[in-house]
């Protein structure tokens, strides 16, 4: 039995980690280093494309998202001239009802969601203060002191920086409804044109490339399979948290049910940051045998959703290993921001697809020969 386990294990390591892995990070690692060194002959370059292609990239990404909705009831006999304008009626209205109902409820309950961080921070201190011989370390201190800080200049400073600022935030305002407005209508062409479109593309890229639709689908479906399943996982999530915090007593159970689900954008890293927030709030407000229950109830969900729930969701096409997700990540963060960690995943199965389809060709071909 013991055999077994060690033999399972060492298997698994094997699976996730190789010397052949590792060689391919390292590598990549080094042309990330080379583009941070050099970042000041492309980076404006890159900023001033981004700023053109912004709306029709987010437009683009939007129609994706839309595209199996749209399919499916094109498959039920109903036109697209009619899908398309009742479909972004209805998001419209479901996200200006959501920005009138939640966002208040956010604003009016983000001071007292604070407060409940930095007491849980100082329950965690004062307890190993307590149980420390040695007192507490003054790096520990000078740690406690720094985050009760900024979480203190976090939540007064938001007022007096709107107010103070109100002109620019306006004007700022102002900018991102005119360029929402743009990628809103950028989107609803490219759902009602995607076939024409996406014919022009794949020529387009025939030029350069003679297998150049096979890799185009190959990626799309592979991307889009993704995109589908972090989208229902997050729905899934978002119910299992919401009623977990609500059923335990949370005050704060909704803006911690979205966290949860919103963590799913950066996988591994998002959902466990969220979960501590939790926890450590739950300190400050619960009574101990509930934060206790949260706690084993917390556990319980995560594995449950790692082993039963998310292999359900997840088709065997958009598997991840662990490392690559976090490396992926990890890399499109540093190269590219907040677009990037939400994008490095898809990045990553898009070059994934198109190698795995040329490493099958080479076979194909050398079958050939044989």
């Amino acid at each position: 039995m013991n055999d077994n386990w060690k033999e399972k294990l060492s298997e698994r390591i094997d699976q996730d980690v190789t010397f052949r892995t590792l060689g391919k990070i390292i590598l990549f690692l080094v042309i990330v280093w080379l583009l941070l060194s050099t970042d000041v002959v492309w980076k404006g370059f890159f900023s001033t494309f981004w700023d053109i292609f912004e709306p029709f990239i987010l437009g683009f990404i939007i129609a994706f998202v839309f595209r199996p909705l749209i399919r499916w009831l094109e498959s039920k006999k109903i036109k697209r001239k009619l899908i398309v304008p009742v479909l972004y009626i209805v998001i419209l209205v479901l996200f200006f009802w959501l920005m009138y109902t939640l966002v208040p409820l956010f604003f009016s309950r983000f001071g007292s969601f604070v407060n409940s961080v930095v007491s849980g921070i100082q329950w965690l201190h004062d307890a190993y203060a307590k149980s420390s011989v040695n007192g507490t370390p003054n790096w520990l201190q000078q740690l406690f002191s720094a985050a009760v800080s900024s979480l203190n200049d976090l939540k007064n400073n938001i007022a007096p920086v709107l107010s103070t600022n109100i002109t620019h935030a306006l004007n700022q305002t102002l900018s991102i409804v005119t360029k929402a407005l743009f990628t809103l209508i950028v989107s609803i062409y490219i759902c009602t044109e995607w076939e024409k479109l996406t014919e022009e593309i794949v020529a387009l890229a025939s030029h350069f490339n003679s297998e150049a639709s096979r890799y185009l689908h190959a990626i799309g479906d592979s991307v889009g399979t993704y995109v589908r399943s972090i989208l229902i996982l997050m729905v899934i999530k978002f119910a299992e948290y919401c009623l977990l915090y609500f059923l335990v007593g949370h005050e704060d159970w909704l803006i911690l049910g979205m966290l949860t689900a919103l963590g799913l954008i950066v996988p591994y890293i998002g959902p466990m940051i969220a979960n501590v927030i939790g926890l450590i709030t739950a300190l400050a407000i619960l009574p101990m045998n509930r934060f206790l229950i949260l706690l084993v109830m917390i556990v319980i969900l995560s594995n449950v959703d790692a082993y039963l729930i998310e292999p359900m969701v997840h088709s065997h096409n958009v598997k991840i290993s662990p490392l690559w997700a976090l490396f992926s990540i990890y890399a499109g963060g540093i190269l590219a921001g907040a677009w990037g960690i939400m994008l490095g995943i898809p990045v990553y199965l898009s070059v994934r697809t198109v190698l795995r389809l040329r490493r099958e060709s080479r076979q194909e071909s050398s079958s050939a020969v044989v």
